[in-house]
């Protein structure tokens, strides 16, 4: 009895005194998450995961999306299985290996890159290209996934497909600006009549997925396209270092002024810091750090974020966004700790108040805005969570992390999946689960409590690999980048199959075998053909031969075939003159009989023929038949090009034409072929006047094709020669070498931090900087 009284006089006490403990809620949190609590809150994550996933299999697959309370599913973003794309290199970080397998033979048997539909290019780019490339990157940590994809990593199935998807997105890159149409048709192209506005994001989003695939595949044009569209952005920024929220992506004007860091821009500044990493490239760290100088200057006020105007800076709207909540993350991922920190603190005032953080929120009010209260399950929040618990290992970003875990099970929770929030002051739901609950939500909330995950290796798990380019590159070895959709990029498989790599390695070969061959050579100087000659004797002497019957007889074969074919040769060259004669004379007897005259050289010249060469009466058929039938093919022509000739000049502005083909065709190619040779040859002739339109049969009825532009940009001429892409491709060590003050110059102080180590050279390092002990350009 005196020791449960004294237990309880401490507890009594320490929570009277808890004010005056600085350190007592690190104690407490410390308390609380043991580590059989983190596991617990693992497993809880897991179990969410795969009660969401069976139910998108089970009600809604092939569909994109399931539909969590009325369990059925639906098409949201292009008819892709979005849902299972989405999911994939999540059941890898989760260690599922069977049901990856499972689902990868689903999405190479289900999804086409073909389909007559319309999709955003930006979404299609994030979540599909992106989920392909990581799944393919994902599979490799387990060989027998792979055994049967020849050539990995620089091939396989699911990098085809990504390369497919990615092959049809292309055209909406053929702007004036090199900005891309935010919506492409995956069958057509580009509608004629799609409008040029675009958002920020969706002009900046693409380097991660596309320079991947450019350094995967060896073919540089996805970066190439990727860079032109940040060059684009970048020139076009405001004199205060502001960008706005929509623009016109073929005259670079802005359509929406309004500048923030939430909807429409966010993962454009992400993948400048991102971009810099993964590729090394420190201009695009530039771009970011003067964009964050800007945007702290001008749009933030405290640690909250407004919407400004771009030109002046002027708050246009005091709105926090979910979807703001990337930024302590990424300004982790650069070294920012302390700042991440402060802004996360701000925003988890929210969460602490809601449970969750709404789509929009008054910060003057301080309450959801009517009308955009939502939370459809995002993940940014646990985003930033994960980042700033892999620096600091501060538990406040586990208590957060589990709260919204806790929050989401109890309220967002159905019988087949997880709904979204439709008011986070009632937690009401709505009938939708958006891919990105799979892809990110569960991802982040799992690798926030899965400290030993691979996805966190430093390196000590890493794999050294010959690819089947023969480049030897370290996988697996850590530093992963993560694309605005979760999907996890390994940097070091990136130089196994790039074309930089490849130039990296011939020049290290070259100066190696440069200096090999330089020795050989004075070895040979010195004396190599004397000795050569004394000990076989003169050249005269030196070989003797020695025949291989079967090789002459080979020999002798192959000559007699060659022989056979020239003489093969031969005769169907005469047959083929012969065959031009019947068509003259047919042609002559066609024309003649036209005018009502009679003519039989045909006959004549098949009857002689026939006398001179008795014993070739069949082939002689044979070709009068093929003549026949030319002849016949030749004058069609001419009637049809009587035709044209005969079309009446018209008075009028002929706007969109329809221009006569002879014959039925489903190229488009030959369609704008076709259409150029009437515009630039044949109708200036007649002094036609008329506007470019398609081109068709005369009574066919117009294609969709026509209406659309389906050409991808010509990433090779002047025009799409980026200066990030030809002056800014570096090594690891322009980032961080040897002279300290060339680094301090170079004024990226945020670029790595804390300094690599050797094996993080090989791999792109770590994606989360640690809290610094000393100053940013020594090693910690």
């Amino acid at each position: 009895m005196i020791i449960r009284k004294a237990v309880f006089f401490l507890i009594l006490v320490s929570n009277l005194y808890a004010d005056d403990d600085p350190d007592l809620e690190t104690k407490k949190s410390s308390l609380h998450f043991t580590p059989k609590v983190i596991n617990s809150y693992r497993e809880k994550v897991r179990r969410m995961f795969y009660h969401a996933y069976d139910g998108y299999l089970n009600h809604a697959f092939p569909l994109d999306e399931l539909k969590p309370i009325t369990c059925v599913g639906q098409d949201t973003w292009g008819s892709f299985s979005l849902s299972l794309i989405d999911a994939l290199d999540t059941l890898l970080v989760m260690g599922n290996i069977t049901e990856f397998r499972r689902a990868v033979a689903l999405v190479l048997e289900k999804v086409r890159d073909d389909a007559n539909v319309n999709v955003s290019v930006f979404e299609t780019n994030i979540r599909v290209v992106g989920g392909l490339i990581s799944a393919h990157m994902l599979a490799g940590r387990h060989k027998d996934l792979v055994s049967e994809w020849e050539g990995y990593p620089c091939d396989s199935p699911l990098l085809k497909l990504a390369v497919k998807m990615a092959d049809r997105l292309m055209p909406a890159f053929n702007t004036d600006t090199g900005m891309p149409y935010g919506t492409v048709n995956l069958k057509y192209g580009v509608h004629k009549d799609e409008t040029p506005v675009t958002c920020t994001a969706g002009v900046g989003t693409f380097i991660i997925e596309f320079g991947t695939l450019s350094r995967l595949t060896g073919n540089d044009k996805y970066e190439k396209v990727a860079l032109k569209a940040l060059d684009a952005l970048w020139s076009t920024r405001s004199p205060i270092g502001l960008v706005g929220n929509h623009i016109n992506v073929q005259t670079g004007q802005w359509t929406a002024t309004d500048s923030g860091i939430g909807a429409g821009v966010d993962s454009y500044f992400e993948y400048l810091a991102k971009g810099a990493y993964l590729f090394r490239r420190p201009s695009l760290m530039k771009q970011f750090h003067e964009h964050a100088t800007s945007i702290n200057k001008h749009v933030r006020k405290d640690d909250w974020f407004m919407w400004v105007s771009m030109a002046k800076g002027a708050v246009s709207l005091p709105i926090f966004q979910s979807l703001e909540a990337f930024w302590p993350g990424t300004l982790t991922m650069v070294g920012d700790v302390q700042d991440a920190s402060r802004i996360m603190l701000t925003y988890s005032e929210v969460i602490r108040k809601y449970g969750f953080p709404p789509e929009f929120y008054n910060i003057h009010n301080e309450e959801p805005v009517d009308k955009r209260s939502a939370f459809p399950l995002r993940p940014e929040m646990v985003e930033s969570l994960m980042y700033l618990y892999r620096a600091t290992k501060d538990e406040t970003w586990l208590q957060l992390g589990a709260e919204m875990v806790d929050a989401i099970e109890s309220s967002a929770r159905t019988k087949c999946g997880y709904a979204t929030i439709n008011n986070v002051k009632e937690h009401n739901i709505e009938d939708r689960m958006e891919s990105f609950f799979l892809a990110e939500t569960t991802k982040y909330l799992y690798l926030l409590f899965d400290t030993d995950n691979f996805i966190h290796s430093k390196g000590d798990q890493a794999r050294i690999l010959k690819s089947s380019k023969n480049l030897t590159c370290v996988i697996y070895g850590g530093g992963y980048i993560f694309n605005t959709e979760a999907h996890p990029v390994d940097p070091g498989m990136l130089d196994c199959c790039s074309i930089q790599a490849k130039k990296e390695q011939e020049m290290g070969d070259t100066n190696v075998s440069t200096g090999d061959h330089h020795e050989t050579r004075e070895l040979t100087e010195k004396g190599g053909e004397k000795y050569f000659e004394n000990q076989y004797g003169n050249k005269e002497d030196l070989i003797e031969y020695e025949v291989d019957e079967k090789m002459k007889e080979e020999a002798e074969r192959r000559k007699a075939e060659e022989a056979q074919k020239l003489q093969e040769n031969k005769s169907k060259n005469a047959m083929d003159k012969v065959r031009a004669f019947l068509v003259k004379a047919y042609r002559k007897d066609e024309s003649k009989q036209r005018n009502g005259e009679t003519s039989e050289s045909a006959k004549q010249l098949m009857d002689q023929l026939m006398k001179a060469y008795p014993n070739h009466t069949s082939e002689l058929q044979t070709l009068n038949k093929e003549a026949l039938i030319e002849s016949e093919e030749l004058q069609h022509l001419d009637d049809i090009r009587e035709i044209v000739r005969d079309i009446p000049i018209p008075d009028a502005y002929c706007d969109g034409c329809c221009y006569p083909l002879h014959e039925i065709v489903d190229s488009v190619g030959l369609r704008v072929l076709m259409a150029d040779m009437y515009e630039y040859h044949l109708y200036p002739k007649r002094q036609i006047k008329f506007h470019h339109g398609p081109i068709c049969w005369k009574e066919e009825t117009p294609r969709i094709e026509d209406n659309y532009k389906n050409e991808p940009p010509s990433v090779h001429t002047d025009k799409w020669n980026s200066p990030l892409f030809d002056n800014d491709m570096v090594v690891l060590s322009d980032f961080l070498g040897d002279d300290i003050e060339a680094i301090r110059k170079f004024g990226f102080k945020n670029l790595l931090s804390p300094g690599y180590k050797k094996l993080d050279r090989l791999i792109g390092g770590q994606n989360v900087a640690l809290r610094r002990k000393k100053s940013w350009y020594y090693q910690v």
